[in-house]
């Protein structure tokens, strides 16, 4: 391939897997902010984000699904207790919220909220969901000293062609 067309040929790779359908069947495509939005504590400034594949391989070593890793970090005023019942809310207590973010209800999930944080100088909360087709982590952090509330968020999708 010549120097001219390389370029151009990388660039529409890119361009491609940053967006994706979830689906041949799914209308709306998969975008690295519009999946952040979803999960966006109220108000909170959104750093530096990226989607990538996720090169999803098995034990033989090949590609087994197409799959894509979205990742961001988030800052709010907010306390650590105040963020972590934000979460709880959204993802215990209202189920029409799963087709918001994008968890199908046929599909279900499981949500695993853990505190890390005792004897440690500095806040540290983990979530876990979980379903069929994808993977998220919520982790909120905030030290004694700090002014922020850290929330880092990242998603595994897997993708049915």
């Amino acid at each position: 391939m010549s120097r001219i067309f390389m370029p151009l040929v990388l660039c529409l790779i890119l361009a491609c897997s940053a967006v994706m359908p979830a689906s041949a069947s799914d209308e709306k495509p998969v975008t690295l902010i519009g999946t952040i939005v979803k999960w966006r504590y109220p108000d909170a400034e959104i750093g530096k984000s990226q989607m990538a594949d996720a090169a999803t391989i098995g034990a033989d070593g090949n590609r087994t699904v197409p799959s894509s890793i979205l990742k961001t970090t988030m800052t709010t005023d907010d306390s650590v207790d105040k963020v972590v019942a934000f979460y709880k809310d959204l993802l215990t207590r209202n189920p029409k919220n799963d087709r918001q973010l994008g968890v199908p209800a046929e599909l279900g999930r499981s949500v695993v909220f853990r505190d890390e944080s005792e004897g440690r100088p500095f806040a540290f909360h983990i979530i876990l969901v979980n379903s069929a087709k994808s993977s998220t982590t919520l982790i909120i952090t905030r030290s004694e000293n700090e002014e922020k509330t850290y929330i880092t968020w990242t998603q595994y999708l897997e993708f049915t062609l």
